[in-house]
């Protein structure tokens, strides 16, 4: 006999050593505490179990807010979805509990989609099942960080005195804060590129980031000349990933993420890894008009910028899937063009 229900504080040891079997390391209770019951939205984590209580599977959903063409609120993502075949094989007990997570999601005032970052597996199954759809497919860029050139009468990298909090970068007119979490400052930035997408408000940020266990991620506000940028990397091993990247097309950003790029090599980092921009040719004026169904208009110098940072498609390709609020509708695609899916969202799962 299969039961479907929350998850619970006594699951957590099973869940995280299903999460091992699954992921090839383990989900501690404070990660799913911080994950399911601290973030700045709402958080479902439901397990299915056998008569005697093991656990047999697991699937979760995350809301938080959002924007996207024609609308605000709040939209879900799907994540750690997971069985074993204990108890009668892998499929009766995720299958079950797919269809109650799912059974009332989207919700009227949410975004009428669901998105999440599935596994080929777990796609196929949720095509035959859960009426899940292809979305999006893209492939990150790369490359090796590059050496900021001295200023004058700098013959060496910055020291960590120097990356404790302010540090000029080779144009005099730009200079970074760097810290371990932002302010109310970064919320306005991520208005000022007035892009669709989750909304990255310092609640988010300081959840998703500075209080993750385990995880160590450095946040670089970007100060130039009249105009602000973010940026969050997360230094895994040699790499720096950008989880965040948010830099108002306005602005004149090289000098500024040559300075960057100094202080992670500084950190013995090599290479540095970042999701495409949310638009390859154009650019939005301002997320009101987007959000009111406008289309984006102007041109991207951020793609630009990139280039000549030297950063080029490499690795696996990313794939996105949705589930829409009415299997067949042609709204809830339409509502989901041009919502942009960060590295920090695929992070997450």
């Amino acid at each position: 006999m299969i039961s479907i229900r929350p998850t619970g504080e006594g699951d957590l040891a099973a869940l995280g050593a299903l999460f091992a079997a699954c992921f090839g390391h383990p989900m501690t209770a404070e990660e799913w505490r911080w994950k399911y019951r601290r973030l700045p939205g709402e958080g479902r984590s439901l397990v299915a179990v056998d008569g005697s209580g093991a656990v047999l599977a697991h699937g979760g959903a995350l809301c938080l807010p959002a924007r996207w063409r024609g609308g605000e609120g709040g939209i879900w993502q799907l994540a750690d979805f997971m069985g074993t075949p204990a108890g009668g094989g892998l499929r009766p007990p995720l299958v079950e509990l797919g269809r109650q997570l799912l059974a009332d999601l989207p919700r009227p005032a949410d975004a009428p989609w669901i998105f999440g970052f599935p596994s080929e597996r777990h796609f196929r199954l949720g095509e035959r099942v859960f009426g899940y759809r292809p979305l999006a497919s893209f492939t990150p860029l790369a490359a090796a960080l590059p050496e900021r050139p001295p200023s004058a009468g700098e013959s060496h990298p910055p020291s960590s005195a120097d990356r404790a909090g302010l540090m000029p970068p080779s144009n005099a007119a730009c200079r970074l804060e760097i810290s371990d979490s932002c302010g109310d400052w970064a919320p306005a930035i991520w208005e000022r590129c007035g892009v669709l997408g989750v909304r990255r408000s310092a609640a988010f940020l300081n959840w998703r980031y500075w209080a993750r266990p385990q995880r160590y991620y450095r946040f670089y506000r970007l100060i130039g000349d009249g105009e602000e940028g973010l940026a969050v990397f997360a230094l895994v091993g040699a790499e720096a990933w950008a989880a965040e990247l948010w830099l108002p097309a306005a602005g004149e950003w090289y000098a500024a993420m040559l300075a960057v790029a100094a202080d992670l090599r500084a950190s013995g980092l090599r290479l540095w890894r970042c999701w495409p921009p949310p638009f390859t040719a154009p650019r939005a004026a301002a997320g009101a008009n987007l959000a009111a169904g406008a289309d984006p208009a102007g041109s991207d110098p951020v793609a630009a910028l990139l280039r000549r940072l030297g950063l080029q498609p490499s690795g696996e390709a990313r794939f996105v899937g949705c589930r829409c609020a009415a299997t067949g509708a042609a709204g809830p695609i339409a509502a989901a063009s041009g919502f942009y899916y960060a590295m920090g969202d695929y992070d997450l799962v």
